[in-house]
């Protein structure tokens, strides 16, 4: 039975996929930052909580001498621990832009590193959760968008560092999944994270609107991407990216359109969604 550590595994696509991996014949290592919230999954005797704060050393220290004690090795990583900052990036505070990289870039390479030995031991997987934002940059959600860019350079250099040691890292691209990552969102929002003084208030608060809305009711089922996750870890030859979408023509087709172009589509959706919010809000 092959073991796999999942970061992030408190809820959403973290939560799912740990359920998921389960039940296809994988030992679990479930890490969260309130094992408290892991009390269903603790059920199954595969399945391990683990106290994992990507960005806390000693949390780490902990994970590495619990795995080395269990004696099962660690064939997957998979990176999924992350948080989304949001807003124009003007108004954005270093400190928000800071922590918004602790936790989606710094945090994976700290565990990735930590956890490296083992995974090369057993010519495992590491798998990188990026997504839509890591390859098409939306406005006022540019922490976010960055940080994810940031990953899939990174995990770009890592597979090619690693290749010839029988590793193999992988990115999953999700795009709007409907995940507790939107309820976080919109407290960000509602506690200052749009300035009502800020130029760019009307499109800002427009456009979170819109996605917030849409990530909650049309956003695919977190256990898409558990699926995928876990065609990743099992099949010979995975693929480098995988995007979980519905839309993924429109994804691809905004990979290799000029990027003057995608502007322009960009500017005229911000305009489109300022006047179905406008219309809404007088209802």
């Amino acid at each position: 039975m092959k073991a796999v550590l999942v970061t992030g595994a408190n809820s959403g696509i973290g939560l799912a996929t740990s359920a998921y991996l389960v039940s296809r014949g994988f030992h679990v290592y479930a890490g969260a930052r309130n094992t408290d919230l892991l009390k269903d999954l603790c059920k199954n005797p595969n399945i391990i909580p683990v106290k994992l704060d990507v960005t806390n050393v000693k949390d780490l220290i902990s994970l590495k001498k619990l795995i080395e004690k269990k004696g099962k090795g660690l064939f997957g990583l998979v990176n999924n621990a992350g948080i989304a900052k949001v807003g124009p990036l003007m108004d954005v505070s270093v400190e928000d832009i800071r922590t918004q990289f602790e936790v989606n870039l710094f945090g994976v390479h700290q565990v990735t590193q930590a956890l490296f030995p083992l995974l090369l031991e057993a010519k495992g997987r590491i798998v990188m959760m990026s997504s839509d934002s890591g390859f098409f940059a939306t406005p006022f959600v540019g922490p976010y968008c960055a940080s994810k860019f940031a990953l899939e350079g990174y995990a770009d250099s890592l597979r090619r560092e690693v290749l010839n040691h029988g590793v193999k890292v992988v990115l999953i691209e999700p795009g709007r999944v409907k995940t507790p990552i939107w309820q976080k969102s919109e407290k960000e929002i509602k506690k200052g994270g749009i300035n009502p003084s800020s130029i760019f208030w009307k499109e800002a608060m427009a456009m979170g609107k819109y996605a917030l809305q849409k990530g909650k009711t049309s956003g695919l089922p977190p256990l898409a991407v558990a699926k995928t996750v876990c065609q990743a870890l099992i099949v010979k030859k995975p693929k480098l990216r995988y995007i979980v979408a519905e839309n993924k023509f429109e994804y691809q087709l905004m990979k290799i359109l000029p990027a003057s172009f995608v502007d322009k589509l960009v500017t005229n959706k911000v305009q489109k969604v300022i006047r179905i919010t406008a219309k809404k809000d007088k209802k």
